[in-house]
């Protein structure tokens, strides 16, 4: 295959790619509601990873997403905290567990999601 078909086809998946993320309507408000400890920088950091679980679960016609609010669920210990933040995607709900560091990184369990309608 030629280069310029790579290129075209790399070009269309960017494209593809930067549509459907601005199909829908976030609300990037920092620093978000509630009691999060995370700082704004690790919010910003953290925002759309987070988002991104409420979309798998949102109706197909749904395009706006929200920050309802978050909660600190396990205290800070030795640099590291766990939270839930919770999504609003239209008329669901999803809980999404969240664990930050003091060094600046987060980390979402998938299996620890929860939804509701």
């Amino acid at each position: 295959m030629s280069k310029l078909k790579l290129f075209i086809g790399a070009l269309i998946v960017c494209i593809a790619t930067t549509i459907a993320a601005y199909a829908y309507t976030y609300d990037i408000t920092i620093p978000v509601k509630g009691k999060t400890q995370a700082s704004e920088q690790l919010q910003k950091d953290s925002l759309f990873t987070i988002y991104s679980f409420a979309l798998r679960v949102a109706s197909p016609s749904c395009q706006n997403f929200s920050i309802a609010d978050t909660q600190v669920t396990k205290a800070k210990k030795d640099g590291q905290w766990e939270e839930t933040w919770t999504i609003k995607a239209c008329e669901k709900t999803a809980y999404v567990p969240v664990i930050f560091t003091d060094r600046g990184t987060y980390t979402v369990n998938p299996m620890g999601v929860k939804y509701k309608k």
